[in-house]
């Protein structure tokens, strides 16, 4: 160490003198009393420096520990024409949050939740742009789908954007990633921000504090996720991760409303953002690591006027997206139909059966916020020939056996405005108190190259169930519904269930609206999601207690929307028995395993 090391001017600061990197007020009385002490008192001087290598050492930890902004030397940031980047986000569904946490019943334009920015502008190639992007509102979140599974390669695996303005005004994300699309993992994120003092709307974050948040670089520029970092992860296949899932983090150090990082900090970031843009601006994610093409049949392929709909001709039986047959029955005389149509109409506005082609969302999943793409609308018929008023379930038809990823759903505006305010024929859900337990439920199966047929999974477009009345709701955007548990299908069904029922079979309008139905042809992992053993899950919904059927031997697992592992029981018999008073009203996940296969089911706690 030299003179100029332990004690030193520096002509940045002409106020200031550094001894060991810590700056000490610069004054006559200030020099005096140090030249005093290290020539007089030797074994305060030994104290003296044990000090200031203390405080040097706390001072170090305190400062860049973390790759610092775009742009500097050692950062991590990925610009957004970057040729690594090999695909982007082609589906999603959001979730919007509170404009401000802290008062759920502020509102901004109208609304307590985030508005600003429509869903499909998170999906496709980073533009840099700070309109270009949805806002997630205080803890608000996007789980997004791609053409490609993200696999555990060298280096980063993939890359999230957001709009940030400048490199210290940051506003931060969680990030999470699943296989089957209900087992979801953390990256183990890091806050070394100080929580002193609440950061304002307006105030700046160092990224050098800031390791695996979303949100740490300025707009065009990425922040990269490396699979390696949840390699000990359980239950999750990290060469086919399928979704990425985006949650804004609350900034507020408040305890009430704060969240914490992987090592118990509370992450301090802007708040409150009381507006229509507030918390996380989801601008793209990009895919670097990316496996096998998926099929996907996106309706896009077919050509139609704006605003316009085909319901069928006398001579069709259907039409073909992709790879993707779905069946059409049209009557030429009573220019009727059932099975599938395509649209591309836009009008979420006028009730009734004249407005039968039009989706809630105005259009189909890659939609401006004006509308118009094309989507498929099914219209299940009911049996009223034979009198027994039964719904007749309605088909598509792969061009091969094939294991079937999933695909997006919403409702039409046809059934959405009938539930919402009733009609001539529908009841309002939820009726004139809001109490009555209604629902509207899509239920999927398939057929097997054999011939058997699959379990089925239902999809609530809307669940008016709950105990608490602020949680019903009917489906207004495009939303997962994931069919990996069905294996290898031939063929898909499709049919609607609803509790508006009279005489004449369901009252409710038996329509829904699907896009981006995607295919994994050649799907492999490492997750075993075949039809080896039997799981059954019951009540569902349920109150107090919830049953699982499975062979003893196997593992029962529970989680919540979040991820999160609330209990396990390995069951000793054929029936496992669970108590289930202390959970709140909403849905959780059952995990079934046995002999390394696995099943997952959802289920509703009333």
């Amino acid at each position: 160490m030299n003179g100029n090391q332990f004690f030193s001017t520096n002509s940045k600061f002409q106020n200031e003198i550094v001894v060991f990197k810590l700056k000490i007020p610069f004054h006559r009385n200030s020099i005096k009393w140090v030249l005093n002490f290290f020539l007089n008192k030797k074994t305060e001087l030994f104290l003296f420096i044990l000090f200031l290598n203390i405080a040097l050492a706390k001072n170090i930890l305190a400062q860049a520990v973390f790759p610092p902004a775009a742009g500097q030397i050692g950062s991590t940031a990925v610009y957004k024409d970057s040729s690594s980047i090999k695909s982007w986000a082609t589906g999603i569904e959001i979730n919007r949050g509170w404009v401000n946490m802290s008062d759920q019943n502020f509102t901004y334009n109208g609304s307590n939740k985030t508005t600003f920015g429509f869903p499909p502008l998170a999906l496709g190639k980073a533009t840099g742009d700070a309109f270009g992007a949805v806002s997630l509102g205080d803890a608000g979140w996007a789980t997004l789908t791609f053409n490609q599974p993200i696999f555990n390669g060298e280096g980063a695996d993939f890359v999230v954007f957001e709009n940030g303005f400048s490199d210290t005004f940051l506003e931060l994300a969680f990030v999470e990633v699943s296989s089957d699309g209900n087992r979801f993992v953390r990256f183990p994120a890091v806050s070394l921000t100080p929580t002193d003092a609440q950061i304002n709307a307006f105030g700046t974050l160092d990224p050098t504090l800031l390791n695996n948040f979303a949100g740490k670089y300025r707009q065009g520029y990425g922040t990269p996720f490396n699979l390696d970092d949840i390699q000990d992860s359980t239950n999750i296949d990290l060469n086919n991760i399928r979704f990425v899932r985006i949650v804004d983090v609350i900034g507020s150090i408040n305890d009430e409303f704060c969240t914490f990082d992987s090592q118990a900090n509370k992450v301090n970031d802007p708040w409150a953002t009381p507006f229509d843009s507030g918390g996380f601006d989801l601008e793209a994610i990009g895919v670097i690591n990316a496996g096998e093409n998926y099929q996907i049949s996106t309706i896009n392929d077919l050509n139609l006027e704006p605003n316009s709909y085909w319901c069928g001709t006398a001579n069709s039986t259907g039409f073909k997206s992709n790879t993707v047959f779905y069946q059409n029955t049209y009557d030429s005389n009573s220019n009727s139909w059932s099975g599938f149509a395509y649209s591309n109409m836009t009008d979420n506005t006028t009730a009734g059966y004249s407005n039968q082609f039009s989706a809630y969302t105005r259009g189909g999943m890659e939609a401006s916020d004006a509308g118009g793409t094309n989507y498929a609308v099914g219209f299940v018929p009911n049996n009223w020939l034979s009198g027994t008023y039964e719904m007749i379930p309605i088909e598509l038809l792969l061009s091969e056996a094939s294991i079937v990823g999933g695909f997006y759903v919403t409702n039409s505006t046809f059934a959405y405005l009938a539930m919402k305010n009733g009609d001539a024929y529908a009841k309002k859900f939820g009726g004139t108190s809001g109490n009555d337990p209604d629902y509207f439920k899509l239920l999927i199966w398939g057929e097997k190259q054999d011939g058997a047929l699959t379990q089925v999974v239902e999809f609530y477009l809307s669940d008016f169930r709950f105990n608490d009345n602020s949680k019903d709701y009917i489906i207004d955007n495009w939303r997962w519904v994931d069919l990996m548990e069905l294996g290898e299908v031939k063929k898909l069904f499709f049919e609607l269930e609803s509790t508006d029922a009279g005489a004449y079979g369901m009252n409710t309008p038996a329509y829904f609206c699907m896009d981006n139905l995607t295919i994994n042809s050649t799907f492999h992992t490492n997750i075993t999601l075949n039809q080896g053993f039997t799981q059954n899950v019951y009540p569902n919904p349920f109150y107090s207690t919830l049953s699982v059927e499975a062979q003893a031997g196997s593992i029962i697992q529970m989680f919540d929307v979040y991820g999160r592992k609330l209990f396990e029981k390995h069951a000793t018999d054929n029936t496992t028995s669970f108590s289930t008073e202390n959970l709140t009203s909403g849905y959780y996940f059952v995990k079934t395993i046995y002999k390394g296969e696995i099943k997952n089911r959802k289920v509703l706690k009333l």
